[in-house]
């Protein structure tokens, strides 16, 4: 009769990566945000100055209902 390997009761190693802290979006950042969109500033100077990464930035925004992009229409001529 085989006998069944017996599994260690050890959990497995962690991966060593950077801990990542999640912070929650407030409404003075998002006033914050709104008020650097209307200056037309960049995604990744926004994220710099919230301290948070531009892919946030971007994720919020969208959320948000929001653009980066100028809501002027440039004339058709």
């Amino acid at each position: 009769m085989a006998t069944k390997a017996k599994r260690s009761k050890t959990p497995a190693k962690k991966k060593s990566s950077k801990a990542t802290s999640r912070v929650r979006w407030t409404s003075q950042n998002d006033r914050e945000m709104k008020a650097l969109i209307k200056e037309q500033t960049p995604a990744r100077a926004i994220a710099s100055k919230l301290k948070r990464t531009e892919a946030a930035v971007r994720q919020r925004i969208h959320k948000l209902g929001l653009s980066l992009r100028s809501s002027k229409k440039k004339a058709r001529r």
